[in-house]
């Protein structure tokens, strides 16, 4: 294990691409035993046979369509009619906006992409700085794993054999409460540093934007309520929105031309490739940690400090909101999780709330240095520097970790839901 881990590490100090190393640290230490290193492809697509896997492909497509179709822009507009009047409101847009855009992509990087292209330049002619927008934008894009459908929840329910429902139905309130905490921070600011109203509150306006976001909202619907009757999988359910953003973008507010979805369906391939690519390179690395008892050894380690959830719970955030910082996402939770769930049933930890705790921590990580993916997705095309990005984003921080805590050691924010929904 020792030799697994350290040469991941060296790997990844030198600059490899996360699925590389894992590949290459898992080849060395079998190739060192005298395992045939045929047993690290065997592994590999031993990973991926998983029927639930096929909903990351799915859901991606669903929002590549959604939002090539400029269901973004309908979104920010509907959200522009809500809080638009109160004083920091178009700032507000951005938070508000993302509450429903995350219910379509399930994408952070997607989300943000789009909140930056259509909101810091309106930000910037309204007053405020153009850091301060991309900051927005960054921020407002960690909802998107976090509300449903979320890919990242697709992948963890795979690993530690959770119902894909109860945990979509659990990220609703934590969502919000992120949300609120990201509302509060641009309150403050707002009022401390004089930003504009976007104009008055009108209920013609209002009642125009929500007709025109309409389709784009009930996609959430109809996949909560999918997954509540029972009548789809978490597969098929995906398919479903794949077809209904198609169908919408298509033939309902006909933006989408048919020309263009060849170049989706490029798009949509690539970025399953990266995830499916790194979730196969993990396999054949967690089954040499499982060999090495890894999950035990964790247990025990941790068990001789402390056996209080709360203690434990604590300790996690701290690990998983470092290795945010200099690990991706979607490595940390493949990584992670077949080594923390035994410890976490040992102490009757629930693994939906655990789920959302960790989903929580992985968004925070996506926009700090230096491995703060959605800083340099609004770097690129806000075109801002890091130094003055990273001091904008602090208050933001601060607030998404206060929403961390609350979310950690109040456990209804996340079970409360599933149990009313008897999920």
């Amino acid at each position: 294990m020792a030799l697994l881990l350290i040469s991941f590490a060296v790997l990844l100090v030198v600059g490899t691409p996360i699925a590389i190393a894992m590949i290459a640290a898992s080849g060395l230490v079998i190739w060192n035993e005298g395992i045939p290193l045929t047993v690290v492809a065997q592994r590999v697509f031993a990973g991926l046979q998983s029927f639930p896997l096929l909903a990351v492909p799915l859901f991606t497509l669903a929002g590549s369509l959604m939002n090539e179709s400029g269901i973004s822009e309908r979104l920010f507009a509907f959200t522009k009619a809500i809080v638009g009047h109160i004083r920091g409101g178009l700032a507000q847009t951005a938070v508000v906006g993302n509450v429903f855009l995350a219910g379509i992509s399930g994408s952070s990087v997607a989300d943000t992409a789009a909140t930056t292209r259509v909101l810091v330049p309106q930000l910037e002619r309204n007053g405020y700085s153009r850091e301060f927008g991309a900051a927005c934008a960054a921020a407002a894009g960690t909802l998107g794993p976090i509300i449903p459908p979320s890919i990242l929840m697709v992948l963890y329910a795979w690993q530690s054999n959770v119902s894909l429902g109860a945990l979509f139905v659990a990220g609703i309130v934590p969502g919000l409460v992120m949300a609120l905490a990201m509302s509060l921070v641009i309150l403050v600011l707002a009022r401390v540093r004089g930003y504009p109203t976007s104009g008055s509150f009108s209920f013609p306006a209002l009642w125009t934007a929500f007709r025109n976001a309409l389709w784009a909202l009930l996609m959430p619907v109809i996949i909560i309520v999918g997954f509540r009757l029972g009548a789809v999988t978490a597969t098929e359910i995906a398919g479903v929105a794949a077809l209904y953003a198609a169908v919408v973008g298509i033939f309902i507010y006909r933006t989408l031309k048919w020309s263009r979805l060849p170049a989706i369906l490029r798009t949509t391939a690539r970025e399953t490739a990266v995830i499916l690519m790194i979730a196969g390179a993990a396999a054949p690395f967690s089954w040499i940690l499982g060999i090495e008892q890894a999950p035990q050894l964790v247990v025990t380690a941790i068990q001789s400090v402390t056996s209080e959830p709360w203690v434990v719970l604590l300790i996690l955030n701290v690990a998983l909101l470092v290795a945010g910082m200099f690990m991706e996402t979607i490595a940390i939770m493949i990584i992670l999780v077949p080594i923390l769930v035994p410890l976490l049933t040992s102490l009757h930890i629930d693994l939906v709330h655990f789920g959302i705790i960790l989903l929580v921590n992985l968004v925070i990580g996506q926009l700090t240095p230096p491995v703060g993916v959605l800083l340099f997705v609004v770097m690129t095309i806000a075109k801002v520097s890091l130094g003055r990005l990273v001091r904008e984003m602090l208050p933001f921080i601060l607030g998404l970790i206060a929403a961390l805590a609350l979310i950690t050691y109040v456990p209804s924010t996340s079970l409360l839901l599933p149990k009313l929904l008897k999920f």
